[in-house]
């Protein structure tokens, strides 16, 4: 284990290439980097267990061993830890059997005490140990049978089974979200080394010794913070596992939606997994620049309440007759947009003012605080999409001044805006108003106070784009799990209320286009995965 840790240079667009040779064959790698991202760069894979892009090398697992030439002859080095040099003469088990062996023996030494958990492991489909073995393993124990596994961990989570063997701790509670499997634990101190920097909050230690060693809290600590369910994302086998997922659905049978995170402005990129119209869990997605592997707590739960409480579509012949009345007769529309809703959403608010004229004025914001950055996947701000109101001309912190002027209002519309959910005592006086209109996903506070409730689509459900506070341009796509296919995007309802009806989430994008100079001539298909920085951006 080493006592000193540094954190791994990752290429990117603008490293230097430099020429190293790989199985005596001449390859340009990027030159800033560490022989194991440098290999992967020309598409050469390494097998690895501790080792993490985003976390500390440790050097620890020894899984990445390859050969290089020196001036001594050919030695093995771990590829995590060794920096790219040029002219380096490296050596894969593609030309070298000694590396074949060495990572066969190192694998074989790491699973000589792992228990055969594979059929019941919350794990099995995602472990590394399961694809380093296919890879470097081998098919065959060499263990003698009557010596058995040997289960090393805590002392006092040690017994002895039926068959008399030594056994180690199982399903440990390490805290409130999070369940420890000291057999399974391969020491490759990933979660160590995340709550240790990442987090910022060492609360997870190695103990013992040697092949004694395990992992625990401190005495009388338990592991409770934000951020503590990455450690079972960067857990490379099944020792570290979330209590909310645990026994609920093999991988292999989860499909995978990449979105984006509307709870907060950072737009945290992830996954939505899912399987039968359900989703069982939020994963990180991978994004350098945004929330690189990590996400909190907050945004990673949100999801069990997706489905719950949920409002139908109905009514809407009701909305045109409230507002036809109004362009008629005359009267005033407070339209107010909330954090949630995407660059379409917008477009189709702006395109409904428009149609209703100088009756209808423009309001958005939060009564929620915005809070400090946390420097991880959270920027503190919960109005999402509020770099994408200031480029579409909507204003996003005017709610006040609605509240103090409800009396001028005959009709209130709300779009993803719980205003008496979070605004307190200030909102009473919206009740002023004869006719409050709520298109929500959910039978919230602002819905149990409207005259007429009307459900729309959550954002898991719809596909479009958020403008994050990096100004990144991020895309979110449509998780089929809308518990009503009747149930309609907010841009589509609004646009249809216009008039102008849009005919899918593009011609709601080519819309915003017209209001925001910066999106005019984008398309889906130029928004990467990791999104597209927008003009004048500095991320």
């Amino acid at each position: 284990m080493s006592n000193f840790y540094n954190m791994p240079k990752l290429p990117t667009e603008n490293s230097p290439k430099v020429e190293i040779f790989v199985d005596d064959k001449a390859v340009m790698v990027p030159g800033d980097t560490n022989l194991l991202e440098a290999l992967k760069a020309v598409g050469i894979e390494t097998p690895h267990v501790c080792y993490h892009p985003y976390l500390p090398v440790s050097g620890n697992c020894r899984q990445c061993l390859v050969e290089q030439e020196g001036p001594r002859g050919r030695m093995l080095v771990i590829a995590c830890y060794t920096p790219v040099m040029p002219g380096m003469k490296i050596y894969t088990p593609a030309s070298s059997a000694r590396v074949k062996n060495a990572r066969k023996a190192t694998q074989e030494f790491m699973l000589v005490n792992h228990p055969l958990d594979c059929p019941i492991c919350d794990k099995a489909g995602e472990c590394t140990l399961q694809e380093n073995f296919m890879e470097a393993g081998q098919n065959e124990s060499r263990m003698r049978p009557e010596y058995g596994k040997n289960y090393h961990g805590n002392p006092a989570h040690q017994f002895i089974d039926a068959k008399g063997q030594l056994r180690g701790g199982k399903h440990v509670d390490l805290g409130p979200r999070v369940l420890l499997d000291e057999e399974r634990c391969v020491q490759c101190d990933r979660c160590v080394r995340f709550m240790r920097t990442i987090a910022g909050s060492e609360q997870l230690q190695l103990a013992g010794r040697a092949d004694h060693t395990y992992i625990t809290t401190f005495p009388g600590e338990k592991l409770d913070h934000e951020y503590d369910l990455c450690v079972t994302d960067v857990c490379p086998v099944g020792a570290m596992t979330a209590k909310y997922f645990r026994f609920q659905k093999r991988v292999w049978l989860l499909s995978h939606t990449p979105t984006v995170s509307m709870d907060d402005s950072l737009g945290a990129n992830i996954w939505l997994d899912y399987a039968d119209g359900h989703i069982y869990r939020v994963m990180p997605r991978c994004n350098p620049v945004v929330n690189r592997s990590w996400l909190s707590n907050t945004s990673r739960l949100a999801f069990q309440n997706f489905d719950k409480n949920r409002l139908p579509a109905m009514g809407f012949h009701v909305i045109q007759e409230a507002l036809a009345e109004v362009k008629k007769v005359g009267g005033k529309v407070a339209l107010v947009a909330g954090g949630a809703c995407t660059v379409e959403d917008l477009a189709a608010v702006r395109l409904l003012k428009e149609s209703l004229g100088d009756s209808a004025e423009l309001f958005g914001g939060t009564f929620k605080k915005v809070g400090a950055p946390d420097g991880i996947a959270m920027s503190g701000d919960p109005l999402a999409n509020r770099v994408a109101f200031k480029l579409l001309g909507i204003p996003d912190n005017n709610l006040e001044d609605l509240t103090k002027r409800a009396s001028e209002f005959k009709v209130l519309v709300t779009v993803n805006n719980d205003l008496f959910g979070e605004g307190g005592a200030a909102v009473a006086t919206l009740e002023k108003i004869p006719t409050r209109i709520a298109l929500t996903p959910f039978n919230d506070a602002t819905a149990s106070k409207a005259t007429l409730a009307y459900g729309i689509r959550h954002w898991s459900e719809v596909q479009g784009t958020m403008v994050n506070s990096l100004n990144i341009l991020q895309k979110l796509n449509a998780c089929p799990v809308c518990p009503d296919e009747r149930i309609r995007a907010a841009y589509d309802v609004l646009s249809e209320l216009a008039g102008n009806k849009f005919e899918s989430a593009f011609d709601a994008f080519k819309k915003a286009g017209e209001y925001a100079a910066v999106l005019a001539g984008l398309s889906y298909d130029t928004i990467k995965s990791t999104g597209k920085l927008l003009e004048g951006g500095n991320a």
